[in-house]
């Protein structure tokens, strides 16, 4: 038998993607001193790294050796200058942040200012192929100004709703709208948040919506799947006006008023002046309303501890007047956790039948309404089931991966100029 001439079999390489330099600039981002402060930020950072060479730039307010300055003030003075978190280098250089409201139109130069020297020195070991800003100001300002100084594409993620403040602070506004026109794609964390912008800056393919997302490997089930304290309600989040914390408080009013023996539990930690005086406001109403021995005001919690909360609730409440999203909602999820939160914005696009209930925000009797529904039929909510949706959508590996895709698609849309102008002039 003849046999046929072995063929020789081409094995095609696997394409391997370049790996991408990103530099990440945003005011919000944890430090030794506010640990919290940015944490959605981090985390994504935390999750894009395996993908993308990353460094992060996060001003803080500089704060001069002066007599008589307030502790709220001076502490900036002990915010690392640099150092590493999670794998990641993290640069924390001074800027000057203007006094009061009606200067704030004026912060993104100071700004500017305060990281270009830095940045010019990253640039020469660490060639960033984009720039990724977070809040449209002053950092989406700053990004886009930087961008076109060293000629890369920036993308630019909006955190906070655009109204009412975009109405009352022009020179604010015009920056904005500016680096929203500038940026390769501006991203919405929510639907709502898309719509506000759109008001502003126009309608554009280049605006996206890819929300905060949550980590799948600390936020969990309870081992045991043990059942939850029936009677426990949950508020997760800084306690200051808009959070709707009184009006939570005049649910729990209600409630008690009904023969029901609810007991409400409140984590969050209050690193600013006016969000302590908020603090103490509310722990005065439930004094006021007759709920010392309903209410415990927690304050910071360790994340083992918040986690472990919200595993043993009953339901996880969110009663804010506006949420650009809300990603304690899918936090809790991710733990088993169903959710009552308002129709406020960002919570419609986590809050469905199945993880929950949607009322008005503003309204105590329909929030008990809500909180009674939830509590009465809490058997309904399957635990795993409340993960799997949470993490379907809100995973942070899934996010990561979005925003990857999103940065190589804009660095291929990206056309270099060859004469652009410098920055500075």
């Amino acid at each position: 038998m003849l046999q046929q001439p072995l063929q020789a079999v081409i094995v095609k390489e696997p394409r391997i993607e370049p790996r991408l330099k990103v530099l990440c600039l945003s005011r919000n981002y944890p430090n030794n001193v506010l640990t919290l402060l940015g944490l959605w930020v981090q985390g994504l950072v935390r999750h894009t790294k395996s993908f993308c060479g990353i460094k992060v730039v996060s001003p803080v307010p500089y704060c001069p050796p002066l007599p008589g300055l307030k502790n709220d003030y001076k502490r900036f003075r002990t915010v690392d200058r640099s150092r590493w978190t999670d794998g990641v280098e993290v640069f924390h250089p001074r800027f000057v942040v203007p006094p009061g409201h009606q200067l704030h139109g004026i912060e993104s130069f100071t700004y500017y200012a305060g990281v270009v020297s830095l940045i010019e020195n990253l640039r020469r070991n660490f060639p960033f192929d984009l720039i990724h800003a977070h809040y449209s100001y002053p950092d989406g300002w700053v990004a886009a100004k930087l961008g076109k100084r060293f000629n890369v594409p920036v993308v630019i993620t909006e955190q906070n709703p655009w109204k009412p403040w975009m109405d009352d602070y022009a020179l604010v506004r015009r920056q904005a709208v500016w680096a929203a026109r500038q940026c390769m794609f501006h991203i919405a964390i929510s639907e709502t948040v898309r719509k506000e912008i759109a008001i502003f800056a126009g309608e554009s393919e280049r605006l996206r919506v890819i929300p905060d997302g949550v980590d799948s490997s600390v936020f969990t089930l309870p081992h045991d799947l043990s059942k939850p304290r029936k009677k426990q309600i949950l508020f997760v989040g800084v306690i200051r006006p808009v959070k709707g914390v009184d009006v939570l408080l005049k649910t729990l009013r209600l409630l008690a008023d009904k023969g029901r023996d609810e007991r409400l539990v409140l984590v969050g930690e209050n690193f600013y002046p006016a969000y302590r005086r908020e603090y103490e406001r509310m722990r005065q109403l439930a004094s006021d309303l007759g709920l010392a021995d309903r209410v415990n005001f927690v304050g910071k919690k360790p994340l083992n501890e918040l986690v472990q909360l919200m595993q043993e609730s009953a339901v996880l409440v969110l009663p804010s007047r506006k949420e650009s999203l809300g990603v304690v909602l899918v936090e809790a999820l991710a733990c088993g956790t169903p959710v009552v939160a308002t129709r406020c914005g960002g919570p419609e696009d986590i809050v469905t039948s199945r993880a929950g209930v949607l009322v008005r925000p503003d309204d105590p009797e329909a929030l008990a309404a809500g909180i009674e529904l939830v509590i009465d039929r809490r058997e309904a909510y399957d635990p795993v089931s409340l993960r799997e949706y949470a993490l379907e959508k809100f995973s942070w590996t899934t996010i990561a991966k979005q925003h990857v895709d999103l940065y190589r698609e804009a660095i291929a849309r990206y056309t270099p100029s060859v004469n652009h102008t410098n920055a500075t002039k």
